[in-house]
């Protein structure tokens, strides 16, 4: 699986240390988003119950993950940023903490979207399609199949 982070690299044909620069141009954000929105993607670390969580991409934030809070609309006691999220939570120390994160929108019981969670690029991996989906055997395979069973 390829990182979220190394992926955008490549589409921009930059390092991934000069990404933060390119994502703030408009063309590169649109760019960037056309070909990651709608793909699915897990993250690198497990929760406490040892998951590995997946989502589809929503969308790409405008600011940095040490900007960005973590819990919503909550007041400025008790919100702390994205990147200090990851580090109180999960020890992960982000090399990037600058970096746009990619967003998921969850929706609520009236099917439109409420809620944001933001996660650091370089904490996503890009599920390959052919994984994403289970493979259905074609119609010759079925065929192939079923002439074996009534062999016997």
């Amino acid at each position: 699986m390829v990182l979220v982070i190394d992926e955008c690299a490549n589409i921009l044909c930059c390092t991934v240390k000069s990404l933060r620069c390119y994502l703030n141009h408009p063309e590169s954000k649109k760019l960037i988003l056309k070909k990651l929105q709608g793909r699915k993607v897990e993250t690198t670390y497990t929760d406490k119950n040892g998951m590995k969580r997946s989502f589809f991409i929503g969308g790409l934030s405008n600011e940095g993950a040490n900007v960005i809070p973590a819990y919503g609309r909550l007041s400025k006691p008790f919100n702390i940023s994205v990147t200090q999220h990851y580090y109180a939570k999960h020890r992960i120390r982000l090399q990037n903490p600058y970096l746009q994160c990619i967003i998921e929108q969850i929706p609520n019981k009236t099917e439109s979207f409420k809620e944001n969670r933001y996660y650091p690029m370089e904490l996503l991996e890009i599920v390959k399609e052919e994984e994403d989906e289970e493979k259905i055997p074609n119609s010759n395979e079925i065929v192939k199949i079923t002439e074996k069973l009534s062999k016997y």
